[in-house]
């Protein structure tokens, strides 16, 4: 196994557990806010997990026009998307959305990214960029964005679903 498919398996996993959890809330478990916490619902952290990654792997890293706009379904999730993927405390308690068509939104962007890792050449995954204080490779934003900031939100959201007695862990 190579890095890319490597990476390519990991992504998969990542969204593997992440929808997993995201299909077991209630709709009320989606949008509850812990009082006195500055923990965002999970459904505002699903959120951001997926305009993250269209905005900073698809439109950023890819080039290509955010998922949101080009499947379309931006018109149907309920919100519009942001300019940026840091979202504010505000931000959170205040979006909504529909649920499927967020998911209909995960999926595309899952496979535009999955795509692009499947086909772009050595080269280009290989070129730097500026991502924080040190240019890093495309491939190593893919593996941090695609992978550890989905697990890491999964994990996120696994928490809260427990606090509610809920199982988070697919596995």
């Amino acid at each position: 196994m190579d890095g890319r498919e490597l990476l390519r398996s990991q992504y998969g996993f990542a969204q593997d557990n992440l929808e997993a959890a995201i299909e077991r809330c209630s709709p009320e478990l989606l949008t509850k806010t812990i009082e006195g916490s500055l923990t965002n619902p999970i459904g505002a952290t699903y959120a951001h997990t997926v305009i993250t990654q269209d905005l900073i792997l698809v439109r950023g890293l890819m080039g290509q026009e955010p998922v949101y706009h080009a499947s379309g379904i931006g018109e149907r999730v309920g919100f519009e998307l942001p300019e940026s993927p840091v979202i504010s405390q505000d931000y959170t308690t205040n979006l909504s959305f529909e649920l499927e068509p967020l998911r209909e939104y995960a999926a595309a962007m899952r496979a535009t990214v999955d795509g692009y890792l499947e086909s772009a050449s050595d080269e280009d995954l290989a070129a730097e960029i500026p991502f924080g204080p040190t240019p890093r490779s495309k491939l190593w934003v893919f593996g941090t964005l695609g992978v550890w900031h989905v697990a890491s939100h999964q994990g996120e959201i696994a928490a809260l679903m427990g606090l509610e007695g809920e199982k988070g862990q697919m596995l």
